[in-house]
């Protein structure tokens, strides 16, 4: 895909290795894995958004990623809500996920859950929106099919310090 080189896999084997992960890791350590995963995938996938819509609008050339999500058969990704400014960093999204791999996989081994479980794809989200705002966005899962939501449900914004009382920078 525009000289990058992909691998198609099965979800259930995906799902294989999330069991054997968890099995032999932890759950703890697996959701950081494979989350740091989706946040590689994610910072590629928007050099190569960057790369290959860079001629129109920023908005166009971000909305690559849900895009490509939707392609892969990863996730469908409908904006709920959307604040950006490419210029100064603003960032403020909401999304919902509907028919997840990971929360159809991670139910399929596991059944319901007591906490959000699309780790590659949260991890994906905020390395994707990072690497277009060119500062670290942190994207979080407030509701989860997994769970017992009707959808899955993510909100993303800069991560400010509290060392910095809520400014930019610090």
């Amino acid at each position: 895909l525009a000289d990058n080189r992909m691998v198609l896999m099965h979800t259930s084997a995906l799902g294989g290795l999330r069991k054997e992960l968890i099995g032999s890791v932890g759950k703890e350590h697996t959701r950081r894995l494979l989350t740091r995963m989706g946040y590689a995938s994610g910072v590629r996938d928007a050099e190569l958004a960057k790369r290959i819509r860079g001629s129109k609008s920023m908005m166009d050339a971000f909305f690559t990623g849900p895009q490509l999500h939707m392609l892969e058969g990863i996730v469908r990704v409908s904006p709920v809500s959307l604040e950006i400014d490419f210029d100064t960093g603003k960032f403020s999204g909401e999304f919902l996920w509907e028919n997840s791999w990971e929360q159809e996989v991670h139910m399929r081994e596991f059944g319901q859950s007591d906490d959000p479980v699309c780790w590659t794809q949260i991890g994906y989200a905020s390395g994707y929106t990072s690497a277009f705002m060119g500062r670290f966005i942190l994207f979080k899962e407030v509701e989860c099919v997994a769970c017992g939501h009707n959808s899955c449900r993510i909100f993303g914004k800069p991560l400010v310090s509290a060392q910095t009382g809520g400014r930019k920078g610090g």
